[in-house]
C-alpha cells in the first residue's frame, strides 16, 4: 500500500483560534484547508474543516499567489 499524507508548508492566522494551511500531498500537489485550535489549559487539538481546496501545480500555487496579492492591492 502506498504511503499518503500530507506536509505543512505554511500556515497564517486568520482569526483567534482559526487558521489557513497550506500543506504538499505526498502524492503530489496542495491543499489549502483551514484548522481550528481549541486550547483547553495547557493541551492544543487542531481541527480541519471539511472541504480543502485542492492545488494540483505549483504553477496554481502561484497563481493563488498572485490572486491573493492583486486582492491586497485593490483594497490598499
Amino acid at each position: 500500500m502506498a504511503k499518503s499524507g500530507y506536509n505543512e508548508l505554511a500556515c497564517a492566522s486568520i482569526q483567534d483560534n482559526r487558521e489557513i494551511v497550506i500543506s504538499e500531498f505526498i502524492d503530489g500537489g496542495y491543499t489549502l484547508a483551514q484548522r481550528i485550535n481549541v486550547i483547553e489549559g495547557e493541551r492544543k487539538t487542531s481541527v480541519y474543516m471539511k472541504n480543502s481546496i485542492h492545488i494540483p501545480s505549483k504553477d496554481a500555487l502561484v497563481n493563488l499567489r498572485d490572486a491573493l496579492n492583486t486582492a491586497i492591492e485593490n483594497i490598499q
